[in-house]
């Protein structure tokens, strides 16, 4: 992102009338909400989700002959209604509703409305919604995936160390993404994160650890080219012909994880790589029944997060049928 194309365009929005600003920000808004959006570092995949969502959400409000940056609360649940009139589905309308979210908060920050219209304005809740939608890898099959990936090529170590990184220490797929072999301190076995919304610093298990080592030091053998347009080193590179030594993107890592899951049999339409991190969750309270831990390892914004998997596991350890034996 151009810092200096910001700056002008956040200068000509601050001196321009009020019609001229909203006009200016329509127009512009792809370049301006940029450092609104993930601290200002958005991944690829964000932006592009963020564009086609705000770009459908103008292109309604066109149709109706209403100003995107004059719209009050009733139109935005008008627009919920719509949405739902077209069948999108409550996880979809959520993620149009972040971009959203966004999209106005810039506008009110650079001082174009006076408030952000989606303030109140929430997601349907998903009807069907249940703790069974919390998919997980059982111990016993967790082990039995490691035990698939072997370690006799550079792409099996690779993908083992995201799926450790995922599964035994709970990181999201653009924590993966994002993290550089500059955020590693190998004396004291810490990762700085690069996360979803505020940045951390997790200490690894050692057998965590020493395989992303061992990855690492395997990159450093094969001297990989990588991207010079790169700031920092990323850690995880794609390993195909046109992109060898780029950052791998989330659609890439999701790839990568999705053919272990379909080689150990776990994959299916519901399951996807973000089952890796619920697996690190259900697991740990399993293991502790400590919530805190639970939200500490996962870094979770509040311990309620954190308890949707107590409950599955309390649920899973008191079936009522439980006190039925079935081998007599």
């Amino acid at each position: 992102m151009d810092t200096e194309l910001v700056k002008l365009s956040n200068n000509s929005i601050i001196q321009s009338s009020t019609n001229q600003k909203k006009f200016f920000f329509l127009n512009n808004f792809e370049t301006i909400i940029i450092p609104f959006i993930a601290d200002g570092n958005p991944s690829e995949d964000t932006i592009a989700a963020y564009y086609s969502s705000i770009r459908n959400f103008i292109s309604w409000c066109e149709t109706n002959d209403i100003n995107p940056l004059n719209v009050t609360e009733n139109h935005m649940i008008i627009y919920r209604s719509n949405l739902v009139e077209r069948e999108y589905a409550p996880t979809a309308i959520a993620a149009n509703f972040a971009a959203l979210r966004r999209f106005f908060f810039a506008a009110v920050k650079l001082g174009i409305i006076s408030s952000n219209p989606m303030d109140d304005i929430k997601a349907p809740r998903n009807k069907n919604s249940s703790l069974d939608d919390i998919p997980y890898i059982p111990a016993g099959k967790l082990e039995y995936l490691f035990h698939l990936m072997t370690l006799d090529s550079e792409k099996n170590l690779r993908d083992k160390v995201i799926i450790a990184l995922m599964a035994i220490e709970g990181l999201r797929t653009v924590e993966i993404h994002r993290m550089n072999e500059e955020d590693i301190d190998e004396d004291r076995k810490v990762i700085y994160i690069r996360g979803k919304g505020k940045n951390a610093l997790i200490y690894l298990r050692t057998d965590t650890f020493e395989l992303l080592r061992k990855y690492l030091q395997y990159k450093d053998r094969k001297k990989i080219n990588y991207n010079e347009n790169e700031e920092l080193t990323p850690v995880f590179t794609s390993l195909s012909n046109n992109e060898r030594g780029h950052r791998m993107n989330r659609r890439s890592i999701r790839r990568a994880i999705d053919s272990w899951l379909v080689k150990a049999g776990l994959k299916d339409k519901n399951k996807s790589g973000h089952m890796l991190r619920h697996t690190c969750a259900t697991l740990l309270y399993k293991e502790t029944r400590d919530l805190k831990a639970v939200q500490e390892t996962l870094r979770h914004s509040s311990i309620n997060i954190s308890s949707k998997y107590a409950h599955l596991v309390d649920r899973e350890d008191n079936r009522y049928t439980i006190s039925i034996p079935v081998q007599l």
